[in-house]
């Protein structure tokens, strides 16, 4: 059975309840349109549960994101680390994101939308884990290979093939796409070697 990244065994049914309708909500209105009220009511609980395990609403999506950032970066080490080719590396990245997205929609959507807003507060033992660093390494990697093509800066292609990902996140995200994992998994990895062999 699935267990979201951000939920820990030991963790009080009131906090578990609490971090589900936080996420839930975050993702679906926003950080700034939703309130400790609102997790609340969501949860079940009173304000004064929600205090109980977080000091406030910026400490209670802190902690998300960092969860799901993690959680993120972890997947996709564990995709690169398998393999040895940059095609095989690639593909299983991209599995590995698809199937994170399948598994906990939410957790993916506020790790990628909400980079920029709290990078900046993130403990800096997460920080070493750059999700940004990996697929470059990645690309890099598949330079000295010769699977990826010399004549496009590294940083494009790095910013190119993370963008590609987060944007189909997002329209997935809506429902407008109706594909099986194994489908999406292939048909992405096929447009991204096109854009890094051009």
């Amino acid at each position: 059975m699935f267990t979201p990244p951000y939920i820990s065994a030991g963790d009080a049914p009131a906090k578990k309840q609490i971090l589900i309708s936080a996420l839930k909500l975050f993702v679906s209105r926003g950080l700034c349109e939703t309130t400790v009220r609102d997790i609340a009511a969501d949860a079940g609980y009173t304000n004064p549960a929600l205090f109980k395990h977080f000091d406030s609403k910026e400490a209670l999506a802190l902690y998300l994101f960092e969860c799901c950032y993690l959680s993120l970066f972890q997947t996709a080490s564990q995709a690169l680390a398998a393999h040895k080719s940059f095609e095989n590396k690639q593909r299983a990245v991209i599995a590995a994101f698809v199937h994170a997205l399948h598994q906990d929609r939410a957790a993916v959507l506020f790790a990628q939308e909400n980079l920029r807003h709290f990078w900046p507060s993130v403990n800096p033992a997460i920080r070493k884990h750059s999700i940004l660093a990996a697929i470059r390494k990645m690309l890099e990697d598949g330079r000295r290979e010769g699977a990826v093509t010399a004549e496009v800066d590294i940083e494009i292609l790095t910013v190119v093939w993370i963008g590609a990902l987060q944007q189909f996140a997002r329209v997935w995200s809506f429902g407008d796409f109706q594909k099986d994992e194994t489908c999406i998994t292939a048909q992405l990895h096929s447009v991204l070697l096109r854009a890094v062999n051009a």
